[in-house]
């Protein structure tokens, strides 16, 4: 790289999103480039870098991504900007073992529900958006969460995390499970189901497929699949950058985005291949499993937006979050959002694409 050469550190979660296109088609690469600016993906750092996916710490420019990690670093000081939202109804369900007598959300009542806890993280997601769920859940069917037992499951990340780099290289350590028990996020978990030390556990996305296609689990409840609200960590997903780099490149915040509007009306037009692609940062996930726990019109939604909906939205996340303790300080939603980047994208999107 030379010295004139940007260096432009990226993360995204392996949600299968427009960002993840844009690795797997090598187009982000080539746009910046034409910027005089080098890709550089957060994972293929040093592993000391890493946390960074949830620090959101400079210099890790762009977050493409679950709205858990991005809340809680602002309210820490972390200086981002929301540049873009997407809404796309996953799978996120309660789990119970396939023999389980439990058959109704009303049987919860006494139950022992897991509630991941990954130890040292400065911010657990996965633990967040099991209270979320839990949460939307109980409040549903009219029941106090005093009626049911939250159990701490420890959680090895290394264990459970597992996704691949836009290399096609495998991030995470699963050593000691099998594939036919390796579910991502969830190893421990599974354990504690079939030794009988939990009644049910909290799953999402295509991760909810593969528990039922090994016949570990059975759902006994879907919220994408009923009218409950659909917020948690991955509704509304949120796009961030750093806002020094923002000021000091709006180019290629600019460019980013336009890519991002231009991959979504791509993959709108011929959604059967971009389908296969959005899988592959999601370790062991099948197209179908993916197919079986997302929206069917996910391709009419990837484009970044600031729709009310999504705004809407992420303020009640934010609420949330700070109501369980999970943020301390609250902030100025109105002032996260920087709307400019987006609309500038979307008039050049306008002026390049009038056909």
């Amino acid at each position: 790289m030379s010295e004139s050469t940007r260096q432009v550190i990226m993360t995204r979660c392996p949600l299968g999103g427009s960002t993840e296109l844009l690795f797997e088609t090598g187009t982000v690469e080539e746009a910046f480039a034409e910027k005089g600016a080098e890709v550089v993906l957060l994972q293929s750092l040093p592993e000391q870098e890493h946390i960074k996916h949830l620090t959101q710490e400079a210099p890790l420019a762009f977050r493409d991504g679950g709205n858990v990690p991005p809340i809680w670093s602002h309210s820490k000081g972390t200086p981002t900007l929301v540049i873009g939202l997407n809404g796309i109804i996953q799978s996120h369900a309660i789990i119970v073992a396939p023999d389980s007598e439990i058959r109704t959300v009303q049987d919860l009542r006494g139950k022992r529900l897991s509630v991941p806890d990954h130890g040292g993280k400065v911010i657990d997601p996965m633990r967040a958006m099991t209270l979320r769920g839990y949460d939307t859940i109980l409040k549903g069917a009219g029941i106090d969460p005093s009626e049911v037992v939250f159990v701490d499951t420890p959680v090895d990340g290394r264990a459970n995390s597992a996704h691949v780099d836009a290399k096609g290289n495998l991030i995470g350590n699963r050593e000691g499970v099998s594939d036919k028990d390796f579910v991502s996020h969830h190893v421990e978990e599974i354990k504690a189901l079939r030794e009988g030390r939990i009644d049910a556990f909290f799953s999402h996305r295509a991760l909810v497929s593969q528990i039922v296609h090994k016949g570990i689990g059975r759902v006994l409840i879907d919220i994408a699949q009923t009218d409950l609200p659909q917020v948690n960590n991955i509704y509304p997903t949120v796009i961030t950058v750093d806002a020094g780099f923002a000021k000091a490149n709006r180019d290629i915040v600019v460019e980013y985005l336009y890519r991002l509007l231009l991959m979504a009306k791509t993959a709108a037009a011929d959604p059967e291949n971009y389908e296969v692609l959005t899988v592959k940062a999601q370790f062991g996930v099948t197209v179908e499993e993916q197919k079986e726990t997302r929206e069917k019109t996910w391709y009419t939604k990837l484009a970044p937006s600031f729709d009310e909906e999504l705004v809407a939205a992420l303020a009640e996340q934010k609420r949330f979050l700070l109501e369980k303790g999970i943020i301390e300080q609250d902030f100025d939603l109105s002032e996260w959002i920087d709307e400019s980047f987006l609309e500038e994208a979307k008039e050049r999107f306008r002026q390049l694409n009038k056909a």
